[in-house]
């Protein structure tokens, strides 16, 4: 599953299943609604997916039967608002594209494994995005892939509580000296 924006460069990945970022949507229906404060719709489906995200995270307190009928709920409620009618051009606009991408709205709500927003990995590139505005990018194309794939490496292994100088050594060799016990 790809937690991804709705740009058009993520959504022609080809990937199995996708989860539309819900906090790239919320910032969406928020400038909606600074634009038209009086109208119903964007408040509504905002309120709708904050309440998803929250139910994401009570998930394992709540009784299975419990969790399953809020998602259900939701879910009617989602359907309910997709089919009200919207004279505001850009409220209309987006609804369009959740009617859209209507099957990666909740795929968070039906797999632990899947997070509602794809913050943790824009996280994880932040560190990338300042060093290429701090140093203009590579100079070079080896350059720019040895980093990526070199980022990816300590990312993972951060993920996977591995320390990166293991991780790098674990990739390039078997280790030549004993290395100290400890962080």
């Amino acid at each position: 599953v790809w937690v991804s924006d709705c740009n058009s460069a993520q959504l022609k990945a080809p990937v199995q299943q996708r989860q539309i970022c819900l906090a790239h949507q919320l910032r969406n229906l928020q400038a909606v609604i600074d634009l038209s404060p009086e109208a119903f719709w964007p408040p509504a489906m905002q309120a709708l997916f904050r309440y998803a995200i929250h139910l994401h995270g009570q998930r394992q307190e709540l009784p299975a039967e419990k969790y399953w009928e809020q998602v259900q709920r939701i879910e009617q409620v989602c359907d309910w608002l997709l089919k009200r009618s919207l004279s505001q051009e850009e409220a209309a606009r987006l609804q369009r594209r959740f009617c859209k991408h209507r099957h990666s709205l909740f795929v968070f709500l039906y797999r632990s494994d899947v997070e509602p927003t794809n913050n943790r990995s824009e996280r994880a590139l932040r560190p990338s995005v300042i060093h290429r505005k701090v140093t203009g990018g590579f100079r070079s194309g080896w350059g720019a892939r040895a980093y990526a794939a070199l980022a990816s490496v300590i990312d993972t292994a951060e993920l996977n509580n591995v320390h990166a100088f293991a991780a790098i050594q674990f990739l390039l060799a078997t280790p030549s000296l004993p290395l100290p016990s400890g962080p």
